[in-house]
C-alpha cells in the first residue's frame, strides 16, 4: 500500500513539474530577450570590420570616441537606457516601436566630430555603418528598413 502512495505521489510531482516548466517555456517564448550593448565588444567588432584604408587612419581610441558620441546621441533622443529599464518616451515612435533616424544620428555624430576635432567625416560614417550592423547583430535594432 505504501508503494502505491509513493508511486502516485511521484507521478503527481512529475506532472506538476512538467506543467510548470511548460508554462514557463511558453511565457518565455513570447518575450524578447533584452539586447545588451557592451562598448568594448562594439569597439572590437567595428574596428575588425572597417576597411583597411580607414583603419590605417584610426586607432581603437578613435573608434571608441565615435561610438561614445553615437551612444550620447541615442541617449539624447530617448532611445537608450541603462540597466535594462524600459524606454521612456522616445523621440520617434511608430506604434509600440522606438525608431531611430539613422541619418540624424550620422549627422549629429559627424557634426560633433568636426566640432571636437575628431576623425574625418568619411571615417565617422564608415564607423557608424559598421556600428549599425553590430546593433542589428545583437538585436538592438531591426536589420530591415524602419516602418513608414
Amino acid at each position: 500500500m505504501i508503494w502505491l502512495i509513493a508511486v502516485v505521489g511521484l507521478a503527481a510531482v512529475v506532472a506538476i513539474a512538467f506543467v510548470s516548466v511548460g508554462i514557463a517555456v511558453g511565457r518565455l517564448e513570447q518575450e524578447t530577450a533584452p539586447s545588451v550593448y557592451r562598448l568594448s565588444d562594439a569597439v572590437d567588432y567595428v574596428a575588425d570590420r572597417l576597411p583597411d584604408e580607414v583603419t590605417a587612419r584610426l586607432s581603437y581610441d578613435d573608434v571608441r570616441t565615435v561610438l561614445g558620441w553615437h551612444l550620447d546621441w541615442f541617449a539624447a533622443v530617448g532611445l537608450a537606457t541603462s540597466h535594462g529599464q524600459e524606454l521612456g518616451d522616445p523621440a520617434v515612435a511608430v506604434g509600440d516601436m522606438a525608431v531611430a533616424d539613422t541619418d540624424a544620428a550620422c549627422d549629429a555624430v559627424v557634426a560633433r566630430s568636426l566640432e571636437e576635432g575628431g576623425p574625418d567625416p568619411v571615417d565617422v560614417v564608415c564607423i557608424l555603418e559598421v556600428q549599425f550592423s553590430y546593433l542589428a547583430e545583437i538585436g538592438a535594432v531591426s536589420a530591415g528598413e524602419p516602418p513608414a
